[in-house]
């Protein structure tokens, strides 16, 4: 959502007002007394703090606190944990996923942290909404996969790593190099560049990963980026393709669904990212469904953020 620009009176109409709503515990209607305009008018006014992050608003439950769709899900998947936003249909379902993975990733961070991710809109959106830590120091933010080339197909890599330096201050790293290259023979050229080693070093010590579950078919993101032709796709999807985890090709048991490709892809490996601590998936949509459910199977992931509706869909799948 933009924030508005307002000047410096509005600004501070805002801030009293809603604390004279939230602090003071007034009513709408004392405080349109108090400032002698109407309800409503104080009504839009709390709506705007809102929307310009003056009033934030956070739901905490009890420890332990589950949904019945989440346990049925975690159970069913050998999940860790399982966090399911339920569906609203007045605001935008991947934000309210990615606060709800924000404030699962807060809680498990801690200082000196590696944190792997995968590229994308998904991912991006996350890490929008990551809150400034000043209490945490030494965290290392690393791209676990290449990227692409393509600026109109944007994949935020270097966005995704800028997020976490600005709130957490820690020190991004980002892959600056194809997610598929032509041959096992230049991927070795690009794996043993002392830049491209470095990153992937981390990304092979990162304790935590935040990844994405990619789409199935022509409308995944690795064919969109022009690696793959829409005939080479339709031959991974008879193969039994499902979508991508950091560029890795994988079918609905969460293998690896092509090896000959699997070697052209400059990515930390789906075996190594299948051993960290923490493996946090985020995906919403219909066309994730799949890709999710291999995910799980795979044991790639084994905490899924996620809305109700996707939940209910890969319930159905598993």
């Amino acid at each position: 959502m933009e924030i508005k620009e307002y000047d410096n009176k509005k600004w501070e109409l805002l801030v009293r007002i809603a604390r004279m709503y939230y602090e003071e515990e007034m009513s709408q209607e004392e405080i349109a007394r108090k400032l002698c305009c109407s309800r409503p008018y104080v009504s839009r006014l709390l709506t705007d703090a809102k929307d310009a992050g003056i009033v934030q608003v956070r739901i905490v439950p009890p420890g332990g606190y589950e949904m019945g769709i989440e346990y049925q899900l975690r159970i069913r998947g050998g999940l860790q944990k399982v966090i399911i936003v339920p569906d609203k249909g007045n605001s935008s379902r991947m934000d309210a996923v990615a606060r709800a993975a924000v404030e699962y990733l807060e809680s498990i961070v801690e200082n000196g942290d590696i944190i792997g991710f995968s590229w994308g809109k998904t991912v991006y959106t996350v890490t929008n909404y990551l809150n400034q830590r000043k209490d945490l120091s030494g965290v290392t933010a690393v791209q676990l996969c290449g990227g692409i080339s393509n600026l109109q197909n944007s994949i935020y890599s270097t966005e995704i790593a800028r997020n976490f330096a600005l709130a957490w201050n820690a020190i991004p790293y980002a892959l600056m190099c194809p997610a598929l290259v032509d041959s096992k023979e230049v991927k070795d050229v690009f794996m043993g560049d002392s830049n491209v080693k470095k990153v992937l070093e981390y990304g092979y010590e990162a304790n935590i990963i935040l990844i994405t579950m990619g789409a199935y078919g022509i409308q995944n993101a690795v064919c969109r980026a022009g690696y793959l032709e829409k005939e080479q796709m339709i031959e991974l999807i008879g193969k039994g393709a499902v979508g991508d985890i950091c560029d890795h090709l994988i079918n609905e048991k969460g293998e690896i669904c092509d090896s000959k490709l699997d070697e052209r892809t400059v990515a930390v490996p789906l075996e190594v990212l299948k051993h960290k601590k923490y493996r946090i998936g985020v995906a919403t949509g219909q066309s994730k469904v799949e890709c999710i459910c291999g995910a799980i199977r795979g044991e790639i992931i084994n905490v899924l953020v996620t809305d109700e509706e996707t939940a209910e869909k890969v319930l159905e799948h598993l």
